[in-house]
Formats: C-alpha cells, structure tokens, sequence
C-alpha cells in the first residue's frame, strides 16, 4: 500500500471511529429522559454528513466541502432505481406477508388521492433529513473507501459501520416504546440494514451522484414505515401484523435483503473487471 492509499485508509478509520462514538454518545444523552429521545432521536442523522464536511475541511484540507457528488451527471438508471428498488422491495414484502399469513391488510388506512399527494409531499421533506446521513456514507467514507478496497469490501464496511450506527437507537426507541425484545428488534435491524448497503452502494455508483442515493432513501423511509410498520417507534403500518417478522427492516427484509447481495457483488465485480480492460 502506498502513502496516498495508507493516509485514506487512516482518515477512514478515524471517520468511523469518530461517527460510532459521537452518534452513540448523543443517543444515549438524549435517552436518558426517554420522551425526549423518541421525539428527537432523528438528529442523529446529521452527525454523519458534519463529520464528513469537518474530516474534507480539516484532514483533507479541502476549503469547500466536496460537491463533486452532486455536481455529475445524474443517470437515467441510477434515478429509476433509486425510485423502484424501495418500491418493488416493499411490494414484495407485503405480497409475502399477506400470502404467509404474518401481515393482514387494514383496508381503514388505504391510501386515498388526499394521501397520495402528502405522501409526495412526505417525501420530498424527509430528503434534507437523510441527506445528513447520505452525505456521510455514500458522499465520503464509500469514496474513500473504494479507492483503497473497491467496491465489494466498500459496501461491506460501509453496512456494517450503518448498522453499527443504528444499534443505540434502535435499542433505546424498543425499550422505550414497549417491544416484548429490544435486543431481538435491534439485532434483526442491524442485520437488514447491512444488506440494504449494497443496494445503496449499487444505486451510488451507477452515476457516482448522490440525488438518486438521497432520493432512494426518502422513497424507503417513507415506504416501509407507512405500509409495513415504523420499526423504531413500534408502529402498525397499512400492513399489520408481526414488526420484527414484516417490516422491511425486520426478518422478511433480512431475508431478501441477503437473497439479492450476490446479484450487487456481482455486479461489483463485473463493473472492476470492465474498468481494468479499459485501463490496459
């Protein structure tokens, strides 16, 4: 390894560490009076993104903080499956529910033309809320990463540094909103949001922009808590039933979430392979 590749790989580690002990820390301050964690527990999504912003300025000695993942061209391909992956993935799981017998339809909150239009209106908002986070995974340490350990082992600690990131959370909002086991809720939480790192890693480097990332996240967060249930705060969606069983952060989406992670390795591995022909 060379010194260029060694110093990213430092600063990767020290992001990392930096973002797993502040984003705890502040979980667990918050939830010390747990009213005041479940209502603000949200800010914790924008740790990622001002750490980003604070390692570009300051280790990279960047004066502006990196735009460059705005700044490109945005594919027509990145932008359809930042849009249908979190919608057929939902739709699959409810399919699967229902058929199973592990979710029941509660025909009371069907989405009517009113809802429609404030489901848009939902989505839309929720993108400066998970830009905080986007802007730190995929906009700096997935870059930074795959320059020194490609795309594969990337996406690889990028999901478990995620899934890391939620355990406090996920662990405090269960006890506090009553689940029957936090432990089991955020364990099978941590293990869907691993695999959800690839598709998101996927969608990232179609175009190497981070409005179809942004956009995929606000789609799935509006999504899955709306139709199959809000995981964190212990809430039926259209689809009820079991919420560790159901959602798609639960063990139906742990389970096609570990289905499809050879298709986005594969993929992974395929793109490298191209780069390299192209390179010789």
């Amino acid at each position: 390894m060379n010194e260029k590749n060694e110093l990213q790989e430092n600063y990767s580690k020290a992001y990392i560490l930096a973002v797993l002990t502040i984003s705890w820390l502040v979980t667990i301050a918050l939830f010390i009076n747990p009213p005041t964690g479940l209502k603000l527990f949200s800010i914790i999504m924008l740790i990622p993104g001002l750490l980003a912003i604070i390692f570009i300025k300051v280790l990279h000695k960047i004066s502006k903080a990196k735009l460059v993942y705005f700044a490109k061209t945005v594919s027509a391909t990145s932008l359809l499956f930042g849009i249908l992956y979190p919608l057929f993935f939902v739709i699959f799981c409810i399919l699967i529910g229902i058929i199973t017998g592990i979710g029941e339809l509660n025909i009371q909150k069907i989405f009517t033309i009113k809802d429609t239009i404030t489901t848009i209106i939902s989505i839309t908002a929720t993108i400066f809320g998970v830009l905080g986070e986007e802007y730190g995974w995929r906009g700096y340490l997935l870059p930074e990463l795959t320059k020194i350990k490609g795309k594969t082992n990337s996406t690889i600690i990028v999901g478990i540094v995620w899934a890391l990131y939620h355990v406090p959370a996920v662990y405090l909002l269960a006890r506090t909103t009553g689940s029957s086991n936090p432990l089991i809720v955020c364990f099978i939480q941590a293990c869907a949001i691993f695999t959800l790192s690839f598709p998101f890693s996927y969608c990232f480097y179609l175009s190497k922009n981070m409005l179809p990332v942004i956009l995929f996240h606000s789609i799935w967060n509006f999504l899955n808590t709306t139709i199959l249930g809000n995981i964190y705060r212990n809430e039926q969606g259209i689809i009820e039933g079991n919420l560790i069983f159901l959602n798609g952060e639960g063990v139906l989406g742990l389970v096609l979430g570990t289905c499809l992670i050879y298709w986005f390795i594969k993929q992974f591995k395929k793109d490298e392979s191209s780069t390299r022909k192209t390179i010789i």
